[in-house]
């Protein structure tokens, strides 16, 4: 799944740059610790397998193969000569679902399909390159109602005007739908499909995290612009005057132990409303570290984690 494998490479490398980054400015800046851990019940650390798969029952295996089926035909896939259906948990992630692998007569993979507990839709791809095919779609408007109406058809629950981007050398086309609850971004969250040049799908990708409970009352922004401010003060102590709130908004994120190296390595699988501050340094500061970004919990004005830019 490149598509996928690749996305969630760069992601967990630039998480784990972060925690080495994080853990140098703790020493230059005297960083506090103690962050939260998150909601997450058994969350990966380093050194522990990333994935446990398992063969699954072959009455649950019946059930992902007539969706993998029901997939095919809507995409126009062609039809395997083996398929192999394992229960794949990610404790990175915090996620689990029903992987069915197709293959053709040679043992060469064809397609993929990811299902959840809900027999939803959240993975798939095409292998190869398939580049050649019909024309090409001609232009922006083409590829958002080609990739809306996919989206419809699997059953995505995308909501909303997709964000589109051409490939490189007309390599395909890219349409994203974040995730927004009551008005509030999920960061991270939504739905990313990929499109060969000519429309048909390449890779698509859906993530839904569970939230929790949203607090009884949530802090005014100017209030949470304080708290932030005191907070920076905190981390930077002398140096803070060479650190500036940039943006200030509320979202959905996983609690992690961005300024607390020594937590565990992922972020938490529950995410939590929270004021996300972004702060932009100046001077000689910003020679070392460009920005960091807070997550304060939205109710208690707490640092539940956060990230580092240099």
């Amino acid at each position: 799944m490149r598509t996928r494998i690749r996305s969630l490479a760069r992601r967990r490398a630039g998480r784990l740059l972060a925690a080495v980054v994080v853990a140098g400015t703790a020493i230059a800046l005297g960083l506090p610790g103690g962050a939260s851990t998150g909601d997450a019940a058994d969350r990966f650390v380093a050194g522990s397998p990333v994935t446990e798969r398992t063969p699954v029952t072959p009455d649950k295996a019946a059930a992902a193969l007539a969706r993998a089926a029901e997939v095919r035909s809507r995409l126009g896939l062609p039809e395997p000569a083996a398929s192999r259906v394992e229960r794949v948990v990610d404790r990175f992630d915090g996620s689990a679902y029903d992987e069915i692998t197709e293959s053709d007569r040679t043992g060469r993979t064809l397609q993929l399909h990811r299902f959840d507990a809900r027999g939803r839709l959240v993975g798939a791809v095409a292998f190869g390159w398939q580049a050649a095919g019909g024309p090409p779609m001609p232009s922006v408007a083409a590829a958002r109602a080609r990739g809306s109406r996919l989206a419809t058809d699997l059953g995505l629950d995308a909501a909303g005007t997709p964000e589109v981007r051409q490939g490189p050398d007309d390599t395909g086309w890219t349409l994203t739908w974040p995730r927004v609850v009551d008005g509030v971004p999920v960061v991270g969250d939504g739905v990313r499909l990929d499109l060969w040049p000519d429309g048909r799908m390449h890779a698509v990708v859906r993530t839904e995290r569970p939230l929790a409970t949203r607090p009884q009352s949530t802090l005014d922004e100017a209030t949470a612009r304080a708290r932030a401010t005191t907070t920076l003060g905190t981390i930077f102590g002398s140096r803070s005057g060479q650190v500036g709130i940039a943006t200030l908004g509320l979202g959905w994120v996983a609690p992690n132990s961005a300024f607390n190296p020594t937590g565990p390595d992922a972020p938490g699988a529950t995410l939590r409303l929270a004021w996300v501050v972004e702060a932009r340094t100046s001077g000689p500061l910003a020679d070392a570290l460009r920005a960091v970004k807070l997550y304060l919990d939205a109710g208690t004005g707490a640092l539940i984690g956060g990230d580092v830019l240099r």
